[in-house]
């Protein structure tokens, strides 16, 4: 296993609100997850599954929760040793948890298993910070960056694109990944290609 023990970013990211002369990049920092943060895990996996929305809160609730439980056991199965960090920004002396970042490293390729913001923090370019760090860390180590994405979230496939992300057929169901999912795409990133 190679040590995920890199920062993503070396500091903290800001809001609009935040003097424009501290760039973002100098307030994002990362610390792996806890107990203590699963209520902002589970907050933010909601969040990403608009539709639910329209559910009843008595079905859209404990459907939710089943799906993060079965969610965090499939990572935790299938890549025991990934580590899942907790994005930050920090304000007036104050963090606050904005996203999340779940990574397994191995001696074959990177593994991004979920990158996720905060609705209200996206577009302020805390993903592509986080992507940037990755691929860079993949380049270091010679290997590909993978991860896989939901085809209808335009929105994420844009943002990988940018970051010279590209189909990979080859890259699901070998050497331990993760298996390839109805209604994902698996993409990949390298430095030899595919940029």
């Amino acid at each position: 296993m190679v040590q995920n023990a890199q920062g993503i970013g070396e500091g903290a990211g800001g809001e609009p609100v935040w003097p424009q002369s501290i760039p973002i990049a100098d307030r994002l920092s990362q610390r792996s997850a806890t107990v203590a943060d699963n209520d902002f895990l589970l907050a933010l996996f909601a969040e990403s599954r608009p539709d639910l929305a329209l559910l009843p809160e008595a079905v859209r609730t404990p459907l939710i929760q089943m799906q993060f439980d079965l969610q965090r056991n499939q990572y935790r199965n299938n890549a025991p040793d990934a580590v899942d960090w907790i994005l930050e920004l920090k304000q007036d002396g104050q963090t606050e948890p904005v996203g999340r970042c779940y990574l397994w490293q191995t001696t074959t390729e990177h593994r991004l298993l979920d990158l996720a913001v905060l609705s209200r923090w996206r577009r302020h370019g805390l993903g592509s910070m986080v992507l940037a760090r990755l691929c860079a860390e993949a380049e270091q180590a010679g290997v590909p960056l993978r991860l896989s994405v939901w085809r209808a979230n335009q929105d994420a496939l844009r943002l990988y694109q940018r970051h010279g992300f590209v189909l990979d057929d080859a890259g699901s169901g070998k050497n331990g990944d993760l298996p390839e999912m109805t209604g994902y795409l698996t993409l990949r990133w390298s430095a030899e290609g595919g940029r």
